[in-house]
């Protein structure tokens, strides 16, 4: 793994993502985003952890955004902060259902990955806070 912390931002696939959305055009936004969703809740067979990696850094753009969108912006991110997007139910259902799947150990590579290192625990509550405003 490419990671400096068990933050889902903070791993060289989230990274790619970021500049990958930063440079898009934001109407572009919500197609790209569900394209890495489908990569994680589509997926047939295991779970690969680049791709898990990469789909949830988009669902924490998706629960920093939501979050301002109802009045309750989190605190400012750097890295997501350039990123203006509006979130249609559809997109935070997806966003929802990534995080979701990421959490379930079967067949998945991120997952396993942060078991070994014994950071599965740090890592899941990372993705607590997102997961809760994806879920309201």
């Amino acid at each position: 793994m490419g990671a400096w912390g068990t933050g889902p931002l903070d791993n060289d696939a989230a990274g790619d993502l970021l500049d990958e959305l930063g440079q898009a055009r934001p109407e572009d936004l919500p197609d790209l985003l569900r394209s890495k969703f489908g990569c994680v809740i589509g997926v047939e067979g295991g779970l690969d952890s680049w791709e898990a990696e990469q789909a949830l850094a988009g669902a924490v753009l998706v629960a920093y955004r939501l979050a301002e969108q109802r009045g309750h912006p989190l605190e400012i991110d750097e890295d997501l902060e350039p990123i203006q997007l509006e979130v249609p139910e559809e997109l935070r259902d997806q966003a929802e259902r990534t995080v979701r799947r990421a959490l379930m150990p079967d067949d998945n590579e991120w997952y396993h990955l942060w078991t070994l290192s014994d950071g599965i625990d740090e890592a899941k509550s990372e993705l607590e806070p997102y997961l809760r405003i994806l879920s309201a």
